[in-house]
């Protein structure tokens, strides 16, 4: 059997195409994501319980009847603390 420089060069290149696939396929898997699409419908009604519920709040701060929950505010500050000191 007689190996010439062109048949070793076509078994790397054979060979480096099947990584490259490889490695592209594994990039693909990481790539993808979930996706979730609401119906026009259903984007309008979250719209207009958006407005309905901002405009209450509104309306709770001009009166001065809004009540700040502090315990909330304090977990929600102490989680995203506790992330950024795990990154």
């Amino acid at each position: 059997m007689k190996i010439s420089d062109v048949s070793r060069l076509q078994g790397l290149q054979s060979y480096k195409n099947t990584i490259n696939n490889t490695q592209k396929q594994d990039l693909a898997k990481k790539i993808q994501v979930d996706k979730v699409e609401f119906s026009r419908a259903a984007q309008e009604k979250i719209s207009v319980e958006k407005e309905q519920r901002i405009q209450a709040l509104k309306e709770q701060i001009q009166n001065g009847t809004y009540k700040v929950d502090s315990e909330k505010i304090a977990e929600k500050l102490l989680s995203a603390w506790s992330r950024r000191t795990e990154e």
